[in-house]
């Protein structure tokens, strides 16, 4: 405490407190460099750690694995028998592939959706468990790229045969072909728990297979476990999916980057790895979906498994990935719990945890709190009170901005002419420079100032109650939505020259014009105009509420900045502080 008083004492002798206030927008800044310096640290070494099994009974790879050879045979017959299914119809195809799976005993039924396509399952109930407990094995016949499923549907049916001979499961296994791994995947899991009569019990865990490729070998695999919303599965199931393959001896990739940089450690590896994970974490949903994200928000731990290349390993090694898997799991006698569901994997063994890299989120939302507060407190303005008709003035405009967006919200992607729009918000922002007569509403100095600080403190608070849940959009929409705290008030604005850089941050800032110079430049996946058909069509059909946030949340800060920075007539500068309103 005594030394609490001294530093108190001398910062106060010295006028730091009032120099600190005066310098609130570089304090902002600086934090958001921080912020930027904390990601950029985590791949050092001993900032990642090494990745463990925590739960202990999952034991992977401690059981020798008997899909070999021995299966190639079957696994050739079925194959063949598909090759000859791809150009029948869906319910042609249901009816052969339902026969089979009658063969080996599996229950089976079709799920009618005529909107996204007919999807057949079939459920093998477990002869030493209860049958209140499930593992999914799903193969979409059309896989991301949209290419038949060859190798995967083949996989799929020839694992279920062979499950159905061994008498170790605890667990029901459920086979799933789906027409696609995005809206047919997730309408089937939303019936699943909804209205299907025939179920195997609670999901504990899904393995999508991915092996498009007419070849019979592969020579890496390619590990997707991104959720929607940034909902992860529990990082124990990715260590022992990575664990297995790497056991069979199989490279693994993460978030589709090359083996070179997964098996080179370097800090510059490490950083694109956890770079792309953030990428697509913050895009999942809108970007490629692999079927995975069909499982997210019912707690459901769910991983794809994409075979790539044409020489290297035979499918049968392939087939022992899941096999291993399911058997690991099959071990739990509970849902999965231990081990972390907020990280960020930098290499195959190694991972960051959720303290470790939401400082950089935190920080991020602090600088928007900063530079409310310096809105608020550094101009002339500060002795209005808040009951004042400016405050309620700008109270008016952010419900009026709100309803704005709740109107993009429900633009349906049909209508949507994202080339017109992003157009449309570049003239908009240049506006100001113009001289087109003043808005209906004439914003004054001490409105404007008001309605950058409730600005900033509203994306503030959004920015605080996602950066746990959805640290990658959190962390990405602050990054992006960042220069508006640039952007000067209409009183501050004297010359063309200050008046052309508000306009150009403006722009930059905008959640539409931001997001589509983000996608052209760091998302090969993504034609740039399509991101946003993407993120509503994602909204509407799989539960993603990033076009939910960005309108809701960026879009209204961004109106209110806007309106804060509309021209002032210069009569109205040097008026009586109290008309100012």
């Amino acid at each position: 405490m005594a030394l609490i008083e001294v530093l108190h004492r001398r910062a106060t002798k010295l006028g730091l407190l009032p120099k600190v206030i005066g310098k609130l927008s570089i304090v902002s800044n600086i934090l958001v460099l921080i912020s930027i310096g904390l990601i950029l640290c985590l791949p050092l070494d001993g900032q990642y750690r090494r990745t463990y099994i925590s739960e202990n009974a999952l034991l992977p790879s401690q059981a020798y694995s008997y899909f070999r050879e021995s299966e190639w045979n079957i696994l050739r017959g079925y194959r063949t028998a598909i090759e000859a299914l791809i150009d029948k119809p869906a319910r042609v195809r249901n009816e052969v592939i339902s026969s089979w799976l009658t063969d080996f005993g599996m229950k089976h039924a079709v799920y009618d959706n005529a909107a996204d396509g007919d999807t057949l399952y079939g459920v093998y109930n477990s002869q030493r468990g209860d049958g209140t407990e499930a593992i999914v094995l799903a193969v979409p016949w059309y896989n991301t790229d949209n290419e038949v499923n060859i190798g995967g549907a083949a996989l799929g049916i020839s694992l279920s045969r062979y499950f159905s001979r061994w008498p170790i499961w605890s667990k029901n296994i459920i086979l799933v072909i789906s027409e696609n791994p995005h809206k047919a995947m997730k309408s089937w899991v939303d019936a699943y728990h909804n209205s299907l009569d025939l179920t195997g019990g609670s999901l504990e865990a899904a393995i999508v297979l991915d092996f498009p490729s007419k070849s019979e070998y592969f020579e890496f695999v390619e590990l997707y476990f991104n959720g929607i919303n940034g909902e992860l599965p529990n990082l124990d199931i990715v260590n022992v999916a990575i664990s297995v393959i790497e056991h069979e001896g199989v490279k693994v990739s993460l978030q589709g980057l090359n083996l070179s940089e997964m098996y080179t450690s370097s800090y510059f590896n490490r950083l694109k790895t956890l770079l792309f994970g953030v990428k697509n974490s913050a895009l999942s949903g809108t970007r490629k979906l692999y079927g995975n994200e069909a499982f997210s928000g019912r707690r459901i731990q769910a991983l794809t498994l994409k075979a790539c290349g044409t020489e290297g390993h035979d499918i049968t090694t392939f087939g022992r990935i899941p096999e291993a898997i399911f058997r690991s799991v099959n071990n739990l006698l509970e849902k999965f719990h231990q081990s972390f569901f907020f990280y960020f994997l930098v290499a195959p063994r190694h991972f960051v945890s959720i303290g470790s890299y939401l400082p950089s989120a935190v920080c991020l939302s602090i600088s928007f709190g900063i530079s409310a507060a310096h809105s608020y407190i550094n101009n002339q303005y500060i002795t209005v009170p808040l009951s004042d008709n400016s405050s309620i003035l700008a109270l008016i405009i952010f419900f009026g901005s709100i309803a704005i967006s709740f109107i993009f919200l429900q633009i349906n992607e049909t209508f949507l002419q994202p080339h017109l729009m992003i157009l449309a918000f570049l003239l908009i922002s240049f506006l100001p420079l113009t001289n087109i007569p003043q808005p209906l509403i004439t914003i004054q100095p001490c409105l404007s100032y008001r309605l950058k600080s409730f600005a900033f403190i509203y994306i503030s608070l959004v920015l605080t109650s996602l950066l746990v849940m959805n640290f990658a959009l959190a962390f990405g929409m602050g990054l992006l939505a960042f220069p508006l705290t640039f952007t000067k008030s209409c009183s501050e604005m004297i010359t063309f020259k200050s008046k052309v850089i508000n306009c150009f941050y403006l722009a930059i800032s905008n959640p539409f014009i931001a997001i589509f110079i983000f996608v052209s430049i760091f998302e090969d996946d993504i034609t740039n105009f399509e991101v946003f058909s993407d993120l509503i069509s994602s909204f509407k059909y799989m539960g993603n509420w990033t076009w939910a946030i960005t309108c809701i949340g960026w879009f209204t800060t961004w109106q209110m900045v806007y309106i804060a920075n509309l021209d002032t007539p210069r009569s109205a500068l040097d008026g009586d502080t109290k008309k100012n309103l």
